[in-house]
C-alpha cells in the first residue's frame, strides 16, 4: 500500500506554487503573511533572521525554513530588525524572473522564498499538528543536495518557461515540501505523542494510509485492529492516545473533508459523494454532514459557489 506520508500530501492538493529570489543589502527587512499558502525561506548567501510569532531563528547559508499555513512573519538583519518592514506578500501570484532587491551596497543575504497554496479542509490533520515554524538548521553552511539541483533546475524551467511550466513549477514545491516535512518528522523524540507521531508508527500509519485510501469502507475497530497486527484494546487505546480520539471519530471526521472537498471541486451528485464515503442512503449522508458543517450537504455546495463567485468579481 502506498506509503501513509504519500497519501497525506496527495490529500494536501499544493498547487499554484510561486518562487522569487530576494537579493537584500545593509539595513532590510521583508515580511510575509499569506493565510492557507505554505511559505518556504532557503538562505543561499550571508545570515538572516527569521520571526514568526514569538519565536525567533537565526539562519545561515544553507539553512531552511518553512512556515506551513502562511502566519504573519518577518525575516531581516540583525541591524534590520528596527527598519519599516518591506511587506512582499503580493509578489506572490505574479510571475518574476529577477530578485526582489531590498538595500543597497554590498550582498548580505541571498534568500530563495516560494510558495504553494494547499486545500486547508483536507490538509486540516496535518497542517494543524506542525509548529508555526519549522526551522531545518544545521546544514553547515552548504546547500542540500536535493534543494541545490532543485534550486539548479528552478532556474532552467523560469528562465525557458516551456509548456507546462506551471505544473513543474508545483511538483517542485512538492518535492521541497515533502523534504523538509520528512526531515522534521524524523527529528522528533520517540516520545511525542501527536498526529505526526502516527507517521513513524508502523502499525498506525499503515491503518490511517487504509482510512485515506478507502474512506467509503465499513471501517470497524475490530478490522482496523487486525489490519495493526493488535488486540482491539491495545489498538484502540494506542489510537487514542496518539492521535487524540476513537478510531471511527477519526473515520467518520475524514469521510466529511474528503465529502466536502468533492462538493467544492466536482459536480458530483451529492448521492454519489455520500455513497462515495461510506453512507448508504443520501438522508443519512446529510444529517452527518450538517452535524459536521452546520449545513446540509447541497446549501454547502451554494454558498461555496457563491463565494467563489464574489472572489472572482
Amino acid at each position: 500500500m502506498q506509503d501513509f506520508l504519500s497519501i497525506i500530501f496527495d490529500d494536501l492538493h499544493l498547487t499554484d506554487a510561486q518562487y522569487f529570489f530576494v537579493s537584500a543589502s545593509d539595513d532590510w527587512a521583508f515580511g510575509v503573511n499569506l493565510p492557507n499558502r505554505s511559505i518556504f525561506h532557503a538562505v543561499l548567501q550571508g545570515e538572516a533572521i527569521i520571526e514568526v510569532g514569538d519565536e525567533r531563528h537565526h539562519l545561515f547559508a544553507g539553512d531552511l525554513m518553512i512556515v506551513p499555513t502562511g502566519s504573519p512573519h518577518r525575516i531581516y538583519t540583525l541591524a534590520g530588525a528596527a527598519n519599516t518592514v518591506v511587506d512582499i506578500s503580493g509578489e506572490f501570484g505574479q510571475p518574476r524572473e529577477t530578485p526582489i532587491t531590498l538595500g543597497n551596497g554590498p550582498l548580505s543575504a541571498y534568500i530563495l522564498t516560494a510558495g504553494c497554496r494547499f486545500d486547508a479542509e483536507l490538509g486540516q490533520p496535518l497542517m494543524s499538528a506542525l509548529p508555526a515554524a519549522i526551522p531545518i538548521l544545521g546544514v553547515q553552511k552548504s546547500t542540500p543536495e536535493w534543494l541545490r539541483i532543485g534550486i539548479e533546475f528552478l532556474f532552467l524551467e523560469t528562465r525557458e518557461r516551456r509548456p507546462g511550466h506551471q505544473s513543474i513549477l508545483n511538483r517542485l514545491g512538492d518535492i521541497w515540501f515533502v523534504e523538509m516535512l520528512r526531515t522534521y518528522i524524523e527529528s522528533l523524540p520517540e516520545g511525542n505523542d501527536s498526529w505526526l507521531r502516527a507517521l513513524k508508527d508502523p502499525a498506525l500509519a499503515l491503518v490511517l494510509s487504509a482510512i485515506h485510501k478507502y474512506p467509503g469502507k465499513a471501517w470497524t475497530v475490530p478490522a482496523l485492529a487486525e489490519m495493526a497486527c493488535l488486540s482491539r484494546s491495545a489498538f484502540a487505546d494506542r489510537f487514542q492516545k496518539i492521535m487524540g480520539k476513537p478510531p471511527l471519530t477519526y473515520v467518520s471526521e475524514h469521510r466529511m473533508r474528503v465529502a466536502a472537498w468533492q462538493l467544492r471541486h466536482t459536480a458530483q451528485p451529492i448521492c454519489h459523494i455520500g455513497d462515495a464515503v461510506g453512507y448508504a442512503s443520501e438522508t443519512a449522508f446529510g444529517q452527518a454532514f450538517k452535524r459536521s458543517y452546520g449545513l446540509a450537504p447541497g446549501r454547502y455546495r451554494e454558498q461555496i459557489r457563491m463565494e467563489s463567485a464574489v472572489s472572482a468579481d
